[in-house]
């Protein structure tokens, strides 16, 4: 199984970070790790926030249900998108949370990659992080601006 923490970063820090996703994977990870009565969390925490964009659920939620509303193997419930494979053999779920996205997948990485397909059409600053594996990547590679 594997599970993604998709969070929207600002602008401004996914271009600064763009290939040394290595730095913000590490505190993500240690915020992650952190307890709420350690003295760091509300740091790591302060962090976080200042780098990352609330989740816009609502139009994210039309434009996933738009998208996928066609397929005979998707399915929809209050709280959750969810696709089946073929097989039956896998499936993808994707919550829409306030700061994150998380998405849990199982089998096929296809599964994974119709959800990541249409999140990374919405933002080029979506950062995924799997932090069981340790795979972590931009959604849509940030194109390093060339000044002539």
């Amino acid at each position: 199984m594997r599970h993604y923490y998709v969070y929207l970063i600002e602008e401004e820090f996914a271009n600064h970070f763009f290939g040394r996703e290595a730095k913000l994977f590490h505190l993500f990870q240690e915020y992650l790790r952190t307890s709420p009565e350690q003295k760091e969390f509300y740091h790591l925490y302060k962090q976080i926030n200042y780098i990352t964009k609330e989740i816009p659920a609502q139009p994210i939620e039309n434009i996933l249900k738009t998208n996928l509303v066609n397929r005979y193997n998707y399915v929809r419930d209050e709280s959750s998108h969810k696709i089946v494979s073929e097989t039956k053999q896998g499936n993808a779920l994707l919550h829409v949370r306030d700061q994150y996205i998380e998405v849990t997948s199982v089998g096929s990485f296809d599964m994974e990659a119709i959800f990541f397909e249409i999140l990374r059409k919405i933002d080029s600053c979506f950062l995924a992080m799997d932090f069981e594996s340790k795979r972590y990547g931009w959604l849509k590679p940030i194109k390093e601006r060339k000044f002539v």
